[in-house]
């Protein structure tokens, strides 16, 4: 077979090919080639690698990954290597013939494409592409879902744009302090290149068994790929006058606040690691729907302190209250807490009755009344937001949704679609933790 030779950017080059690392994450702006690269050494290891199975994932809700498809094809075309694989067709199926290596692509989405995902056996490695969505959990299940093929062959690979600044992959990679780095961006000491070493946990056959990973991380931006032309590298310099908050993401590889929004600052804590107890009294927070639109919501707080304020979990539902109202009294229930507070309306009044009835002894169930403009309570409360409010970086997808569209509120309330979540969380330090300090003062004092 003739000699085909591809290029992929250096720093690609330098940092992933020149090294063997089971786990990489690639954040890239606009024009970075993260893909491209990608797309290159997925299909030489098609040729190369012996029992190799590559699952690839986007979070679509048909499952198919046309756009990461067509890119291996077209990376296998240019090695000139297509009569070994089946034809194109418009299932994302890839197989070489001759030794019998194959590309999978799934959706991730619905628990159902996950349970699908699951049951693919013998899978050496898995690219997750527009990873922004990915949580703890679906980073363990992937990672622990590399079991065939040649050990040293087996990879998971998260690639994406750094669109979403409260992700998982942002919050436990990006913000935190790196183990090693190797590279930073010019001039700064922001890190570019970096290992971090992450400890997860899985359960095997009863026991739960506890292991640390070193995970490599890229982030690129157009400054990198030595490949493009002057007209693409000016469609995106030109954002340094047009839109600089774009252009942070896009040219410099950053994850940045949506223009406008309300709360430009975010404290985190892990739950795992948070000793509950501290707390001098939890506190569950209801809004009920007041509208079609809205979704009711239920917010579970812990108070350390007057400076320390953690949301525990939270329920955002747009059903009736007949499927609602029981969830809510489950987590209720769950966490214990001394009180649950609910906002005094119509509805409001229905939610009480049913929660009274249905939650354990001891937890005071009672209501406040929030008659003020929405968004100035709001506005008013986004101090104590910023400062003394901590959310979870280890929580599921409805937490993470949650905390994702409160701090996406924006000042200019026009823009706002939504604001059921970021309105709990203002309800909770407008009209209950007053009380709830009162009751710790005299607690305190013994009275």
């Amino acid at each position: 077979m003739r000699e085909k030779t591809i290029k992929v950017t250096p720093l690609y080059y330098d940092y992933v090919l020149e090294n063997n690392y089971q786990i990489v994450i690639q954040v890239g702006g606009r024009f970075s080639g993260k893909s491209h690269n990608e797309q290159i050494r997925l299909a030489s290891n098609l040729v190369t690698k012996e029992d190799y199975k590559l699952l690839v994932i986007e979070n679509l809700e048909t499952g198919m990954a046309d756009g990461f498809y067509s890119g291996i094809r077209d990376r296998i075309s240019e090695f000139e290597q297509d009569r070994l694989y089946n034809p194109r067709s418009r299932t994302a199926f890839i197989k070489n013939t001759i030794n019998g290596n194959e590309v999978i692509f799934r959706g991730y989405t619905s628990e159902i494409q996950k349970l699908n995902v699951k049951r693919i056996s013998s899978v050496t490695e898995i690219i997750v592409e527009e990873g922004e969505w990915i949580d703890y959990s679906d980073f363990t299940a992937l990672q622990h879902q590399l079991r065939g093929g040649n050990p040293d062959d087996r990879k998971l690979t998260i690639l994406m744009n750094p669109v979403i600044p409260d992700c998982f992959v942002n919050h436990e990679f990006i913000m935190k302090p790196p183990t090693k780095v190797f590279e930073y961006f010019d001039g700064t000491d922001r890190p570019k290149v970096f290992e971090r070493d992450i400890t997860t946990t899985f359960n095997y056959e009863g026991e739960e068994i506890e292991t640390t990973s070193t995970v490599l991380v890229v982030l690129s931006t157009h400054f990198d790929n030595p490949f493009l032309t002057n007209e693409q590298r000016a469609t995106i310099e030109e954002l340094r006058k047009t839109d600089p908050d774009k252009y942070k993401q896009l040219g410099e590889a950053r994850f940045i606040q949506p223009k406008g929004a309300l709360l430009n600052v975010r404290n985190y804590f892990s739950l795992s690691r948070f000793d509950i107890n501290q707390a001098g009294q939890l506190i569950g927070v209801v809004d009920t729907a007041s509208s079609g639109s809205d979704s009711a919501t239920l917010g579970i707080y812990a108070v350390v302190d007057e400076e320390h304020h953690y949301l525990i979990d939270v329920i955002k539902d747009d059903g009736d209250a007949k499927r609602v109202i029981p969830r809510m009294v489950m987590m209720i229930n769950k966490y214990s807490p001394q009180r649950v507070m609910i906002e005094k309306n119509h509805e409001g009044l229905y939610y009480e009755s049913e929660i009274k009835k249905s939650v354990d002894k001891g937890i005071v169930v009672g209501k406040f009344h929030s008659s003020e403009n929405k968004h100035e309570k709001i506005l008013g409360q986004s101090g104590r937001m910023v400062e003394h409010f901590y959310v979870r970086d280890d929580a599921k997808q409805e937490y993470n949704e949650f905390v994702s569209e409160m701090y996406t509120y924006n000042k200019d309330k026009r823009l706002n679609v939504h604001d059921d979540c970021i309105d709990n969380v203002a309800m909770y330090f407008k009209h209950c933790t007053q009380q709830k300090l009162q009751t710790m003062s005299k607690s305190i004092l013994g009275l």
